[in-house]
């Protein structure tokens, strides 16, 4: 990677990062998973998918860092989202709307497994107050989101002005 692929996906990162624990943290309305959006949103660039692995387990580690969860929970879920999406993003290159969708089901798969590892570990209780909405709020907001943004993001990143060009 280039020097500045490197400070462009660190920047994203580290906003995201800090947005996800201060802002998003204190409201319930609006609650989108920023980091598990950006690992999604990565995984549709050039970048090699090593380092978009690396960058999902870094994020979620820093995410566990700074939070109240067990240490690892985050990097293992987000490693694990981050390799579907490589997996998968393929499919979702059809356009805007169906990457939106592509985005809500990925991140909808990571709040179920968030919710279920954190069970496992005494974190979290998947039958708790709260799970219903959170299963519902996350995957909308990141798809909304990543409606906005996939775009961009990815025009950015690859230098590339013709990605994602919809008719």
């Amino acid at each position: 990677m280039r020097l500045r692929t490197v400070l462009v996906v660190a920047s994203l990162l580290l906003v995201a990062i800090l947005v996800q624990t201060t802002l998003f943290s204190q409201t319930e309305i609006f609650v989108p998973d920023l980091v598990m959006l950006v690992v999604i949103l990565l995984s549709l660039t050039r970048l090699r998918p090593e380092a978009v692995l690396a960058i999902a387990f870094l994020g979620g580690l820093s995410i566990d860092l700074l939070g109240s969860s067990v240490l690892g929970l985050r990097a293992m879920v987000f490693t694990i989202v981050a390799y579907l999406a490589l997996r998968t993003r393929e499919r979702a290159d059809l356009g805007r709307v169906v990457i939106g969708l592509w985005a809500g089901l990925l991140t909808l798969g990571g709040v179920l497994l968030l919710l279920v590892v954190g069970t496992l570990f005494g974190q979290t209780v998947l039958l708790g107050d709260g799970v219903v909405g959170l299963l519902l709020l996350v995957p909308a907001a990141n798809t909304i989101l990543t409606w906005i943004f996939a775009p961009m993001v990815v025009r950015f990143i690859d230098r590339d002005t013709t990605a994602f060009r919809y008719a």
